[in-house]
């Protein structure tokens, strides 16, 4: 991969952390507001608990995508960037272009979803 190509990379990966870092954000303050209590019956209490999980689950899928963003920009970093975990061959710019901080090639995502090791 060029060096063209590793910047390219490189910008896409911080667009998405700087989009993740404000959805958590924004997440976290709904998650407070679902939490405020005030007089609520039992309906109501359920909801704002329910409300107030789905909100942290979010939180924490983008926390996991935040890790996985900083792992490949230090890659880019290393030299390291658009090589598999798993085969250690290439990464395809394609699925680099799908998802950025992808760990894996397709075909170690496709063994690894299918539970071959």
């Amino acid at each position: 991969m060029n060096a063209t190509q590793l910047e390219r990379f490189r910008k896409k990966l911080l667009e998405k952390r700087r989009e993740l870092i404000k959805e958590v954000q924004n997440s976290s303050t709904s998650s407070k507001e679902a939490a405020s209590d005030g007089i609520q019956d039992i309906a109501d209490q359920a909801s704002s608990a329910y409300t107030k999980e789905f909100l942290l689950s979010v939180g924490d899928e983008e926390r996991r995508i935040l890790k996985q963003i900083e792992i490949a920009l230090e890659k880019i970093k290393k030299g390291d960037y658009a090589k598999c975990e798993n085969c250690k061959g290439p990464i395809s710019a394609k699925r680099l272009e799908a998802i950025p901080f992808a760990q894996l090639c397709i075909a170690c995502k496709e063994k690894e979803e299918k539970g071959v090791k």
